[in-house]
């Protein structure tokens, strides 16, 4: 097994455990997320693995009940190749506000040095601002999301 393989594997134990520690010993300190949407509780560029482990995670990880739902449960890594690993994920479950959140996530890695240092995730926004961010404010990215700003990230 690579070991982009096995970092991938690893992150996605570490969002389904809930394990923060994982998670942030897999993250570059100049993690990038990206959320390819405009508008909604999550879109745009959000840059550092601070703002990650301290603004997002806290974000997501409020709106549910460890006991009802896991996150990224299942997933299945569909390509890797270079420093690119391209998986799907999916969750089954419920949210706080009692309503299904039955997720399916596409996710573009990019892992440089042993550390992912840019995801790349799309998923149904209509679903998680129903579901899951009912009565959260947006939360503001540090840059708005554009394809001009992808190629000029990329």
């Amino acid at each position: 097994m690579s070991i982009n393989k096995k970092i991938t594997e690893d992150f996605y134990r570490g969002i389904s455990e809930g394990n923060i520690e994982i998670l942030e010993s897999l993250l570059d300190d100049k993690f990038e997320l990206i959320v390819p949407m405009s508008g909604g509780v999550l879109s745009g560029f959000y840059k550092s693995k601070k703002r990650f482990m301290e603004d997002i995670l806290p974000l997501v990880f409020s709106c549910v009940n460890p006991d009802e739902i896991i996150f990224c449960k299942d997933f299945k890594i569909i390509s890797a190749f270079d420093n690119t690993i391209i998986a799907i994920a999916q969750n089954n479950g419920f949210a706080l506000s009692g309503k299904p959140y039955n997720q399916t996530y596409l996710h573009i890695m990019t892992i440089a040095s042993g550390k992912i240092i840019r995801l790349i995730e799309s998923f149904d926004s209509a679903l998680a601002n129903d579901a899951l961010w009912r009565d959260s404010q947006d939360l503001k990215p540090d840059i708005p999301f554009s394809l001009e700003e992808m190629k000029s990230n990329l």
